[in-house]
């Protein structure tokens, strides 16, 4: 994989809300390219990594070659409870989310991330296994794919893009990134907001097709349990529809009942697991933004486990 040189996003503001040292177990559910792995190594943590991208594998794989700190497995973090069994783990000290898709898996036209470059219209993060996004998009009626790019894409064009879409599939297969840009360019034309657009309905259907946003649900319940007491959760999230979810089920773990505000007594029974660290999301400052402008819309969460 050429082109961008990733660069991971709020390293190490990311990597201290760990509380990283030497001997915490700490699991990066998105290892990617090993940028937040390496630093958390640096500091003296053992790291098991997690991911899906057959390229990301590889470079996990050789990591862990080099280093007996660090471990790899492919399987996606919603899988966080087999894979602390598989590595033999009661608990961890750590998980990382970082989440979206990297510079370089932008940059493989094969698969598929960005309208711009010219390759099939996947958007798998594993293509070993699931539904590429090109059957989805021909398998859909126009209402469920108008529901699926204004939900996960928050697109109000959603219904013209839909019903474009729909009528190209008629003539010729909606199956390459670059035949999904020109139908979505006819939908909404080319002026100032195309870009934009075009961003929009990619992330939905790449949500779509990876389940994105059911994973994320799995995984945050699975790191609450699987933190021993003190152990840290932390979230980078690009775009609202994960940071909401991240701060509602954080919000959730958070509180010591969940009644009503009016209730006298407490009848829920619930207990906070965790104690928020950030209240507000953490983001990138300008020199961060100016060397890597995709830390722009970046929000890390942070939560401790309680005892």
């Amino acid at each position: 994989m050429n082109g961008r040189p990733h660069v991971p996003v709020l390293l190490d503001v990311a990597v201290d809300s760990l509380a990283p040292g030497a001997g915490r177990r700490v699991v990066d559910g998105t290892f990617g390219f090993g940028g937040h792995t390496r630093a958390l190594l640096d500091r003296g943590c053992e790291v098991l990594g997690l991911d899906l991208d057959a390229d990301a594998l590889a470079a996990g794989r050789e990591l862990a070659a080099a280093e007996p700190r660090f471990r790899i497995q492919h399987r996606s973090f919603r899988d966080l409870d087999d894979a602390l069994d598989a590595a033999g783990w009661d608990a961890c000290d750590g998980v990382l989310l970082d989440l979206g898709v990297s510079s370089l898996q932008l940059d493989a036209a094969d698969k598929g991330f960005s309208y711009r470059a010219d390759g099939p219209l996947d958007l798998r993060f594993d293509q070993t296994r699931g539904e590429p996004a090109a059957a989805l998009v021909a398998r859909l009626d126009a209402d469920a794919l108008a529901d699926v790019i204004f939900r996960l894409g928050e697109e109000r064009g959603s219904r013209r893009i839909a019903g474009a879409l729909v009528r190209a599939r008629e003539e010729e297969p909606v199956d390459t990134t670059s035949r999904l840009r020109e139908v979505v360019e006819m939908a909404v034309g080319r002026g100032p907001h195309r870009a934009a657009t075009l961003s929009r309905v990619f992330q939905a259907l790449r949500i779509a097709v990876n389940d994105e946003l059911g994973a994320l649900e799995d995984a945050l319940a699975a790191a609450v349990t699987r933190l021993a007491p003190g152990g840290r959760l932390a979230v980078i999230s690009y775009h609202s529809l994960e940071d909401r979810l991240v701060k509602r089920a954080l919000a959730h773990e958070a509180a010591d009942c969940l009644c009503p505000p009016r209730t006298p007594v407490c009848t829920c029974g619930h207990r906070a697991r965790v104690r928020l660290i950030t209240r507000r999301p953490l983001t990138a400052d300008a020199h961060e933004v100016r060397e890597n402008p995709r830390a722009r819309s970046a929000k890390l969460r942070v939560a401790e486990r309680l005892p």
